[in-house]
């Protein structure tokens, strides 16, 4: 997968209330995730108004401003974030973040909605298996 588009509505409120641009309010959501802003090039920034953002791995998140946004109750964007898990749901909870999580497939997957609303699944070791590879690390 090279990257994801989603789309966020031109105003969400933020932490405190406040209505923020969509895009700076998921823009700390995505950097929770281990997502940077990136820039993208000048062919596309002259067609329109872009928000890229890129993890470790090289994929991407591209965020479009939707006035008629309306997150979907089942699509969603998943991503294996293995030993970071544990301290992405610990950061997306102390940020006010509800988080679900389930075991299947012999992996944990922890299910949060962004600031729009859009759904995420996150993936990672089962949390024994998860302490065990940090024991083998250290």
């Amino acid at each position: 997968m090279h990257h994801v588009n989603l789309c966020v509505p031109p105003t969400i409120p933020d932490e405190a209330g406040a209505e923020q641009p969509g895009t700076d309010v998921e823009r700390r959501w995505l950097e929770m995730l281990g997502y940077r802003r990136v820039e993208a090039g000048p062919e596309i920034s002259a067609m329109a108004q872009v928000h890229w953002f890129e993890g470790d791995d090289g994929t991407q998140v591209h965020l479009t401003i939707d006035p008629e946004h309306a997150p979907s109750a089942r699509a969603h964007t998943a991503i294996r974030l293995d030993a970071d898990l544990d301290a992405t749901v610990e950061r997306l909870e102390t940020a006010g973040h509800r988080c679900n999580t389930i075991a299947f497939d012999g992996d944990r997957h922890v299910f949060a909605n962004d600031p729009a609303g859009n759904l995420w699944e996150l993936i990672g070791p089962l949390a024994a298996e998860a302490m065990l590879r940090a024991d083998a690390a250290s």
